[in-house]
């Protein structure tokens, strides 16, 4: 199937180097978020997942796809066995930044209608990257917020995940706030990956995180599998 895939200024996603044009195959089993080569069914999708300005974005081929449910959202994500990077399309650097998938677009690349900003996938934004509706900001998930960030619906401020907010909510990581500007979201990508995992790893490799200690990263992998074994017995 047709997708869209990011990576960075190198052509590389997760330390793996790609090469525009061959086949790529993963070996071993394929895990969402976990193993595999993963991708977005929209174009906008993978602005979700990379905020790097020199991120690069491109049309590929999947094969080998992981049945899974696709829940509502914008990035639509995916995870396959063999992928082909086919084309670049990030803006700026084609001649083809003008293919919208919907109606009434002044913008480019945007898959709803009346959008007037870049790279949405919901209708009538006026910003870029959105992936809901009637946002005048960049980078929305939800509906109707006019700053940025937001994954809740009706915000007038930046970086809400609540819904019918006013001012710029805190970035929150280990439960103290943190300056997101300083943040590094590769680092957390990683961390992640550890925590959705029952077996034990180095914690200290991930001190460098704001507001982390050995005693919380302990604490949050054990919640992660007090909850995952939570939901295995339902």
């Amino acid at each position: 199937m047709k997708g869209y895939k990011a990576t960075d200024k190198d052509m590389k996603c997760r330390g793996y180097q790609f090469e525009l044009g061959k086949w790529h195959e993963h070996e071993g089993s394929i895990i969402m978020c976990e193993a595999g080569f993963h991708f977005c069914d929209q174009p906008s999708g993978p602005w979700c997942y990379y905020l790097e300005p020199d991120t690069r974005i491109f049309e590929v081929e999947a094969e080998d796809i992981l049945d899974t449910p696709i829940e509502p959202g914008a990035e639509n994500k995916r995870v396959c066995k063999r992928i082909k990077l086919v084309r670049e399309i990030t803006p700026g650097l084609t001649g083809d930044d003008k293919s919208n998938t919907g109606d009434s677009n002044t913008g480019h690349w945007n898959t709803g209608d009346s959008n007037t900003g870049y790279w949405n996938t919901g209708n009538r934004n006026t910003g870029d990257r959105n992936t809901g509706h009637w946002n005048t900001g960049d980078r929305n998930t939800g509906n109707g917020n006019t700053g940025d960030r937001n994954t809740g619906d009706g915000n007038a401020g930046n970086n809400h995940s609540g819904f019918f907010n006013i001012g710029d909510a805190p970035f929150i990581v280990f439960g103290d706030t943190a300056d997101r500007t300083q943040f590094d979201f590769q680092l957390a990508y990683k961390l992640s990956k550890k925590l959705s995992s029952d077996e034990k790893f180095d914690y200290n490799e991930f001190l460098k995180i704001p507001n982390a200690t050995l005693n919380k990263i302990d604490k949050l992998h054990k919640e992660h599998i007090k909850l995952r074994k939570m939901k295995d017995k339902k």
